[in-house]
């Protein structure tokens, strides 16, 4: 089933959520039309930003939101180290309490009782 140019373009717009702008029959997409239409034009934006960017349409959103999901990533990382750090130092001050406490040392002064 070989569909024409506008015919693939209408169907990526109906798998997108919305209706393709009206025009008569055999006439071509119009990107101004697409423009005019908020909804549309945010629809093909977040849902499929490849039209988007072919049809002139693009507002930049799928790259802001593909920024922001690698900025909390990374940020997920980091914290994910830090807290491995602070769970490493609980410990070895843990063992360290222990230690001392075995040796009957007091532990804010660092004599023996």
């Amino acid at each position: 089933m070989n569909l024409s140019l506008d015919q693939q373009i209408d169907a990526r717009i109906l798998k997108a959520g919305d209706i393709p702008p009206r025009r008569q029959y055999g006439k071509p997409v119009s990107t101004e039309a697409i423009r005019q239409n908020l909804t549309l034009t945010g629809l093909i934006n977040s849902r499929n930003p490849q039209l988007a960017s072919y049809l002139g349409v693009q507002t930049g959103a799928h790259q802001r939101r593909q920024e922001e999901q690698q900025a909390r990533l990374e940020a997920a990382v980091r914290l994910q180290a830090a807290t491995d750090q602070l769970r490493q130092q609980n410990e070895q001050a843990r063992l360290n309490r222990e230690r001392l406490q075995a040796l009957n040392i007091d532990l804010a002064g660092r004599r023996r009782f």
